[in-house]
């Protein structure tokens, strides 16, 4: 590896730390606190993460995943039409047009795969592909035994990150810096550190 390159990865990780971007990752979770399905989204996302509600100010920093629990096919369809209906729909229909993805943990209408006709389902397909190009989409939930890194320089909180994921193998790059703690980190997590 380019000494300068790795130079300027390691003062990037550190003004990174610096800055407090290594903190907890935040989570906006678009419903309401009291809703079993927003309790479960806590849950599903798990510790590690600062979890906020539309009612709480997020400050100035625009660090901030955002998520739905649950759309229902209402909602669905009137967002798809560029619509919102209600004020946690509004949430999400700003959020979309500041230029902020939102993901969806899930779409009511997937619960009748099994029985709804075949041109109903392609209805809220469709629906679903018209979200996902405005930038609301199905978050990912499958939880991935490898993860694959492409940094020059790899970090305790990437490590970390991997196992939140529910890593057991981290990829890196052949020629990638594993600093001690990332090291230290992976051995208490299980997680195996492969090159490649």
């Amino acid at each position: 590896m380019d000494v300068e390159a790795l130079v300027k990865a390691i003062a990037a990780e550190v003004l990174k730390q610096i800055d407090g971007r290594d903190e907890a990752p935040r989570v906006l979770i678009i419903g309401e606190k009291t809703c079993p399905k927003c309790q479960a989204a806590e849950k599903q996302l798990g510790d590690g993460h600062a979890f906020l509600y539309p009612d709480e100010d997020p400050g100035p920093k625009e660090s901030l995943r955002r998520i739905v629990p649950y759309l229902s096919i209402r909602h669905m369809a009137d967002m798809a039409a560029g619509k919102a209906e209600g004020p946690l729909m509004e949430k999400v229909l700003t959020a979309l047009l500041a230029g902020h993805p939102v993901e969806v943990m899930e779409f009511e209408y997937k619960r009748y795969a099994d029985t709804a006709p075949e041109g109903l389902m392609r209805l809220f397909e469709g629906q679903e592909a018209a979200l996902a190009s405005f930038g609301l989409s199905a978050m990912d939930m499958t939880k991935r035994d490898t993860v694959r890194i492409r940094k020059p320089l790899v970090t305790e909180s990437d490590v970390a990150e991997a196992g939140r994921r529910g890593a057991t193998e981290l990829w890196l790059p052949a020629d990638a810096q594993v600093t001690p703690l990332a090291v230290e980190s992976a051995k208490e997590l299980g997680i195996t550190l492969t090159r490649g």
